[in-house]
């Protein structure tokens, strides 16, 4: 059964779609929206670059492949500290595809902040931005008897670390994940076939205002009932855009980037820096915007 595109709110579709886990739905709006919808952009050098619904799965797929090359089983967690791009999406979903749960931490967080929470997650695998997130864990590495491979997505500064095996780059994992699926024709979709949408998808850090941070755990189905919310209340759809300018760690991009995007085939803007943020967020003219007062 298929579902066509949403360009206003169709409370039939969206009810369809809810019965899937996350990366279930991003493989069934890549079927219907293929390489005509724009999916994610992201400025690079002054340019947006645009990836098509096709494109955010195939990257996703590569990445679930890369993470079973590895070792990543199903049930086990991933650590993620990230900036807003799409790698962080990327290896959200391709985690999840294959039944693995996924954590983001701010990227503002000194070492021992890091280790105690990758440590209370008994993290696998973490996907880390760049050299200053590595050089954090690397400190701290004695401390992470759990974390078996730390994954780089910013190679930048990072040639002198390229012989120490604990550690590879991002388009190293894809090219595992694009190995194995040579050899492995049908083995990303025999896993993903296997997620149900009551499982749990993602772990989100409280606060932390009375206490140590807590740990709340989201199912996919929880996910794409508050997407279906929002919709109600702000009807979008394709073609309509969200800019990703809130930490990863946060509810508020989780929610729009992996709920209410692949639900209703929205696109995900990701600036170039931070100082372009205001620029950037003129050029793409969002839809809908929650962001904190000091953006605004």
């Amino acid at each position: 059964m298929g579902v066509g595109k949403i360009k206003h709110f169709d409370q039939e579709a969206l009810s369809f779609l809810t019965q899937f886990t996350l990366p279930q739905i991003l493989f069934k709006q890549a079927e219907q929206l293929g390489r005509e919808e724009i999916a994610i952009r992201e400025k690079m050098y002054g340019i947006w670059l645009a990836y098509s619904w096709q494109d955010y799965l195939r990257y996703t797929k590569q990445t679930a492949l890369g993470f079973i090359a590895l070792g990543l089983k199903r049930g086990e967690n991933i650590g993620i500290i990230t900036d807003n791009h799409p790698e962080w999406l990327f290896s959200e979903m391709g985690a999840q595809a294959i039944g693995a749960i996924t954590v983001n931490f701010f990227t503002s967080s000194i070492a021992k902040e890091l280790t105690a929470m990758l440590n209370r997650i008994q993290a696998a695998y973490v996907v880390a931005q760049d050299q200053e997130q590595v050089d954090k864990l690397l400190e701290m590495k004695e401390q992470l008897p759990h974390v078996r491979k730390v994954i780089y997505v910013d190679p930048t500064g990072m040639r002198t670390y390229t012989n120490n095996p604990w550690l590879m780059s991002f388009q190293e994992l894809l090219k595992l994940g694009e190995a194995l699926g040579k050899s492995e024709l049908n083995r990303f979709e025999e896993e993903l076939s296997k997620g149900k949408p009551d499982e749990v998808a993602l772990m989100i850090m409280t606060s932390g205002t009375t206490g140590i941070p807590k740990l709340a755990m989201i199912s996919h189905r929880s996910f794409t009932e508050i997407a279906r919310k929002w919709v109600e209340t702000a009807p979008i759809g394709v073609g309509d855009n969200w800019i990703s300018i809130t930490p990863t760690a946060w509810i508020v991009d989780q929610m729009w980037g992996m709920g209410v995007s692949p639900l209703t085939g929205m696109a995900m803007n990701f600036p170039e820096t931070l100082e372009t943020q205001a620029e950037d967020f003129r050029e793409i003219g969002p839809a809908v915007i929650i962001t904190s007062s000091r953006f605004w």
